[in-house]
């Protein structure tokens, strides 16, 4: 493995390298306002419509989830993640094929996965937009919680705990499993594209009894004060939409741009770091799986060890997703490559439990 010093090097050199996979919406709200490039007037109008539409057609989406029977809510999931996945399509089906390997699935099957994404992102969505006005004793029934006794024992040191969370099953688990059980639980994320959205699953969060953190918003620090009051910090692994602390990690049969900032953030605190997963119950509602604490400073170099312990993690979501591919969220942003033939026999060394 590389020294720390190349380690650090690669670490600067790849913050200098624009993110192309990046959002335009999430490139506007995150670069300062005097580096956009201005629009005209009539650009400005122009997104200003588009965007007060999609607020109202969101708007009226999130109204009737709020209202309509479940069963009607269900049966329009898969016209929802039509909807949401529209345009799409070429970008999920050329990642899919290269982390399952274009030759494991023919044409026909590879439509059929694709038809059960978008159920999935329909129903979860759903799902996740219905906690807001689910009561918690519901919530809890519906959101099981598995390994408590791994979060419960690391708490105990009284210096907090850092989730490494996925966009694998239902995104709105950990916070409705965890928040509504009394952790305190701060849950980082993208800003919505539209305030009306963001409005609204803030709400979701605060009703939930979980705190939501935006990405940028000086990350580190507040993570600090979550864990001086011995709180819970869950940071995604699983998709980056920074330049900085990126590295390529193998991720089935490709390899996945990866974000170690996470694991840089417990490091510098010294707390524990633990692998979430979600899956979905036979018949209806998620578990969530809360798997024993890593061992992370093997070597004593920071980048080093980060690098090491986000793999396993990320080794770990890969072999869940093999099982259910159809049921990981960015399939049509995450930044996936071709693996080297070099690295195809390489396992990471196992951390912790």
């Amino acid at each position: 493995m590389p020294s720390g010093k190349l380690l650090e090097k690669k670490t600067m050199q790849d913050a200098e390298k624009p993110n192309e996979r990046i959002p335009a919406w999430r490139v506007q709200q995150t670069t300062p306002a005097h580096q956009l490039k201005q629009r005209s007037p009539l650009a400005r109008l122009g997104k200003a419509t588009v965007d007060a539409i999609s607020t109202a057609i969101e708007a009226a989406l999130l109204l009737g989830v709020s209202h309509l029977p479940e069963n009607w809510c269900y049966a329009l999931a898969p016209h929802l993640g039509s909807a949401l996945r529209a345009g799409v399509r070429g970008q999920t089906l050329a990642n899919l094929q290269l982390f399952l390997g274009e030759s494991s699935r023919t044409a026909v099957q590879w439509d059929a996965l694709w038809a059960l994404h978008k159920r999935h992102i329909g129903i979860t969505t759903i799902e996740s937009l219905k906690l807001g006005t689910t009561s918690k004793e519901r919530i809890r029934a519906q959101v099981s919680v598995e390994g408590e006794e791994h979060l419960a024992g690391a708490l105990k040191a009284g210096r907090g705990a850092m989730l490494f969370i996925s966009h694998l099953g239902n995104i709105g688990a950990v916070a409705a499993a965890l928040g509504t059980r009394g952790y305190d639980i701060s849950i980082t994320g993208n800003a919505m594209p539209r305030p009306y959205i963001e409005k609204r699953v803030s709400q979701i969060h605060q009703y939930l009894g979980a705190h939501r953190l935006l990405i940028g918003e000086q990350l580190p620090f507040k993570a600090a004060r979550v864990f001086r009051r011995n709180g819970v910090f869950a940071s995604f692994i699983d998709y980056t939409v920074v330049e900085q602390l990126n590295h390529w990690l193998p991720f089935g049969s490709a390899e996945l741009n990866t974000n170690i900032g996470p694991a840089l953030i417990a490091q510098r605190s010294g707390v524990p770091i633990l692998y979430v997963s979600c899956r979905p119950l036979p018949k209806v509602g998620h578990c969530l799986s809360i798997h024993p604490p890593f061992e992370y400073n093997l070597t004593g170099e920071r980048t080093t060890d980060a690098i090491a312990v986000t793999q396993v993690a990320i080794s770990r979501l890969a072999q869940e997703i093999l099982e259910r591919p159809e049921q990981w969220w960015p399939w049509d942003w995450a930044e996936l490559r071709p693996r080297p033939a070099t690295r195809l026999d390489t396992a990471p060394t196992a951390l912790g439990a």
